[in-house]
């Protein structure tokens, strides 16, 4: 059962307990997934639903699939080919999903990080080949390279978030403002 706060602040209130627990049983919860979807792309979780749905027959056989298959997979790379290929994912969200279940393997792929980063902007839309994976593994190193020493994989994730989201602001703050007139 999912605690109304959870959904007011997943990251924090839902999902170490969500990577807990699937290490632990293996299985994911379709509402949790939903939410996953909800988290990163509010916009598309519908799409990601019905288009889960289709192939699976519906969107909990698409869960209980995805979760056995994950686990059955041979390590990182599978994992991330799995989800970019058979279920269709793009890397932003298919990353957000594999950050969820194992935080110390993966990281989110985000624009907001490549811009900090200025680099890797290429992958947002790139197809599964065996290139994305190595790019994706540069793109994880470049991130932990790039943000203070002593951070979880995560924080590091979230550390060059925030610094492009502070300059965006700051951009925002020193452009010329018009008034409105009457």
């Amino acid at each position: 059962m999912i605690e109304p706060i959870a959904y007011y602040n997943p990251e924090t209130h839902l999902f170490p307990e969500v990577a807990r627990n699937f290490a632990d049983t293996d299985a994911l919860d379709p509402e949790v997934l939903y939410l996953i979807l909800d988290w990163k792309a509010p916009r598309a979780r519908t799409r990601h639903r019905s288009r889960l749905a289709k192939i699976a027959g519906s969107f909990n056989a698409a869960v209980v699939n995805i979760a056995a298959e994950l686990r059955a997979a041979t390590g990182p790379e599978q994992q991330l080919e799995l989800l970019l290929t058979k279920w269709g994912f793009r890397l932003p969200t298919a990353s957000a999903i594999l950050t969820v279940l194992y935080p110390n393997k993966f990281t989110i792929y985000d624009i907001r990080v490549c811009n900090t980063l200025n680099a890797f902007r290429q992958l947002a839309d790139a197809r599964w080949s065996p290139t994305v994976w190595r790019e994706y593994q540069r793109y994880t190193v470049a991130v932990r390279n790039a943000a203070p020493d002593g951070l979880s994989l995560r924080d590091c994730d979230r550390w060059l978030w925030r610094t492009d989201k502070r300059e965006a602001l700051r951009k925002e703050l020193a452009a010329p403002t018009f008034a409105a007139t009457n």
